[in-house]
């Protein structure tokens, strides 16, 4: 036995390993007196006063049990005594009290007068006294307080009692990620039962006050404890709009297997009904899938049954065997408008539903899909509708470095094509492709052959056409560069990079072909250096003309980051484009193309700036223009002003922002306006509040739903959150981060 004021290390640490398989379980509490906690981020706690040190334990993480104490004896009957500042370290736990009694004949271990326990991982535990079997790991602490510094978190229990291994009872107990002396917001309950063992926990008497305001209560829950998944409530959500009035759902998990689970959300909309919400997902190593199903019963508003079905589903059989299906469904063609978050929901006008099986060799995949699509716009008649393909086989391959260097590809594909009151058939189209990639330090070239079949066998032509028509031409192109460069001061260079394409394919007369699933690319950069002007096979353009590009850029040398880059292209044609998208439309008989400017500039980490822009020397008319300026802090402070305008289809501006007003007031905002219409596409203003432990957003937003009815949806979403605990109200993270680019979500 150690003198009393001596230090001395124990082989045997009994005790204290009795008090870590208290000590070790105690975030728990911080964990499970909730029904869900959200993760914490490195600096959301920015705004709070407390900020306790780290624990310093000055001896080693070696397992060792240490003690100091002023006084320590040990009598004849086993029992053990520590007094007079005690305190005892193992590892990464340090346990101190005014006296510690070990009775080795019960394996008792009682703690008394201001026993504290702090832990490296944070987490800090202040008690009046307290007991332990250490046998059975039952006992009993009084008048617990404690802190977890990684979550901010605190809180109190009248007692904690430890009842068997892995099971713990908490009495009259609290949480709150709120400095100390603040209870803005406070959980509570009267008794808590926790097992590890399980996973679960059980509450009863759940209070949740808000500035004293009381805005939750169950008297009995029960909830997870660790990262298994559970069954259970999930927050509320709650919102208002024009469209659907006042919107609450609140929405039940169901773990239904490690692999599989589900959620049912009743959804209440005061101007339409009560909505159900249901949602399934399956995960294995061979398959994944989710469908979603959404049902409003007798639509107050539209007088009939509304639902949407939307399903994705893959499976694996083997690694180069997939099938994948997904699609959606809708009841009717005003669902989308009626419930769409977006612009781009309501002008949706076709639903895709797909089947594909594929198989993925070394150097080929083959393709069998099954595609149609379901019509929402009620203005699309029949025979302006997409193409069904029932079905299509679609087979690719590759062979890179073939022989002497050569690139070898190949496309083929077969696919039957179905529409009400069209022409219909089936196609066949063979394409197979060389290429002599050569490249230098400084330059490459790059010439390229391609041979293109295509078949047709019609249904429903006119009497007296032709049902077996086809289409043979080759595809020649040619792609040409050279690379130079020069310093610019020590720490950057410039790149000059004139680029050359050359493109023949002879003319042939298409316009007896239908087209089925084929229009012309939009005309960019990017087009320049295609051999192909249309997206699909049923037209191929003739051509005999040659790019001229020249690209430069500024580049940081030690980084590599390209702090500014211009480019400027044009096509020379020297014959005309007879090989249009209608019959009877005109063959293109100018000498040029459009010029096509490209320009990005990155002065430093936060300030970019890049733009477009594609005018026409004919005619000395812009047909297309874009710019885009942004300054980017981080996720909270980026400033958004864009600008797009296409000739004769729209011209319109767009400003987003996020941007913090004070220490704890943040505004948000969008303004998108179309200048041709002269009318709103959508409007978003917000404030946020923040606190140490809870911030709130309230959001005003109103879009366009209906360009040609000039309709808008409006509403005012309000979010509550609760640092630790999780949010209650409208979820608005995705809405933010859609609607301002940069923008990221703290919660």
């Amino acid at each position: 036995m150690p003198p009393a004021g001596a230090e001395g290390t124990a082989p045997e640490p009994p005790p204290l390993i009795g008090l870590a398989t208290v000590y070790r379980h105690a975030p728990s509490l911080i964990l499970c007196i909730h029904v869900a906690i959200t993760p914490a981020l490195a600096d959301e706690w920015a705004l709070c006063d407390y900020h306790p040190p780290a624990p310093d334990t000055t001896y080693p993480d070696d397992g060792q049990l240490r003690f100091r104490a002023d006084k320590a004896v040990l009598d004849r009957e086993g029992v053990s005594r520590l007094e007079g500042n005690v305190e005892v370290f193992q590892s990464t736990r340090t346990l101190t009290a005014n006296r510690f009694e070990y009775e080795k004949a019960r394996d008792y271990l009682e703690a008394t007068g201001n026993v504290t326990f702090e832990d490296r991982a944070g987490l800090s535990f202040d008690s009046s006294a307290g007991h332990l079997y250490l046998d059975s790991e039952k006992g009993r602490f009084e008048e617990v307080e404690y802190f977890f510094q990684p979550r901010h978190a605190r809180g109190k229990a009248r007692t904690i009692e430890p009842r068997g291994a892995e099971r713990f009872r908490l009495n009259h107990a609290s949480y709150t990620t709120c400095d100390p002396g603040r209870q803005d917001w406070q959980l509570t309950a009267s008794r808590v039962d926790l097992n590890q063992d399980t996973g679960r926990g059980t509450a009863r008497n759940v209070l949740l006050r808000f500035h004293r305001v009381p805005l939750l209560y169950t008297p009995w829950i029960n909830f997870p404890i660790d990262d298994r998944r559970q069954s259970g409530l999930l927050l509320p959500s709650i919102g208002n709009a024009d469209s659907t009035g006042l919107d609450v759902e609140i929405p039940y998990y169901f773990n239904l297997a490690p692999h599989r689970d589900a959620i049912l959300a009743p959804r209440y909309l005061g101007r339409r009904g009560t909505m159900l919400g249901a949602q399934y997902r399956h995960l294995s190593q061979s398959s994944a899938g989710e469908f979603d199903l959404e049902y409003l019963p007798d639509d107050s508003v539209y007088g009939n049954d509304r639902s949407l079905f939307i399903w994705d589903q893959q499976w694996r059989p083997t690694s180069r065997l997939r099938l994948h299906t997904e699609g959606s469904d809708v009841s009717d063609a005003d669902y989308l408008s009626d419930f769409g978050n977006s612009l781009s929901d309501t002008s949706t006008t076709h639903l895709e539903r797909r089947a594909d099986l594929s198989y993925h060799a070394s150097h080929w995949n083959l393709l069998a899909r099954l595609e149609d699509y379901q019509t929402v716009d009620d203005s699309i008649v029949d025979p302006n509708q997409p193409y069904k393909r029932l079905p299509q086989f679609l087979y690719h391959g590759s062979w890179p470095q073939s022989a002497y260097g050569i690139d070898l590809g190949m496309r083929a594909e077969w696919v039957s094509f179905d529409r009400r009151d069209s022409i219909t058939g089936q196609r066949t189209d063979i394409m197979p492709e060389a290429s002599l990639p050569l490249r230098g330090a400084a330059w490459f070239l790059t010439p390229r052959v391609r041979y293109r079949f295509t078949h047709y066998d019609l249904e429903g032509q006119p009497a007296g056409t032709d049902p077996s028509l086809q289409r043979n031409l080759p595809v020649t192109s040619v792609d040409a560069g050279l690379f130079f460069d020069r310093p610019l001061g020590e720490d950057r260079f410039q790149t000059l990079e004139p680029r050359l394409f050359y493109r023949y394919t002879p003319y042939r007369d298409q316009d007896d072909l239908p087209r089925f699933d084929t229009s012309e690319y939009g005309f960019n950069f990017d087009q320049l250096f295609r051999d192909q002007s249309f997206s699909g096979p049923d037209r191929v353009a003739d051509a005999n003309q040659l790019t001229t590009a020249l690209t430069s850029r500024v580049v940081d040398a030690g980084t590599g980051i390209e702090r500014f880059r211009v480019s400027l292209g044009q096509v020379h044609y020297f014959e005309d484009r007879r090989v249009r998208s209608e019959p009877g439309d005109p063959p293109l008989t100018d000498n040029s193309s459009s010029i096509v400017a490209e320009a990005a500039w990155r002065p430093d980490a936060n300030w970019s700036v890049r733009g477009t822009t594609q005018w026409d020397p004919h005619r000395e008319q812009t047909e297309r223009r874009t710019a885009h300026l942004q300054y980017r802090e981080d996720g909270n402070r980026v400033v958004n002003l864009g600008y797009r305008f296409q000739e004769d289809r729209l011209d319109q501006t767009d400003l987003s922002f996020a941007w913090p007003l004070s220490r704890r007031w943040d505004a948000v905002g969008r303004w998108a306006y179309s200048l041709e219409d002269e009318r709103d596409l959508e409007i978003l203003a917000g404030l946020e509040y923040n606190t140490c432990c809870w911030g709130a957003r309230v959001v005003f937003r109103r879009y366009l739903t209906d360009g040609l009815q000039d309709e808008y949806n409006e509403g005012i979403h309000f979010q509550l959150i609760l640092k630790g605990l999780g949010s209650l109200g409208t979820g608005l993270g995705d809405l933010l981060s859609e609607g301002i680019l940069g923008y990221e979500d703290d919660y």
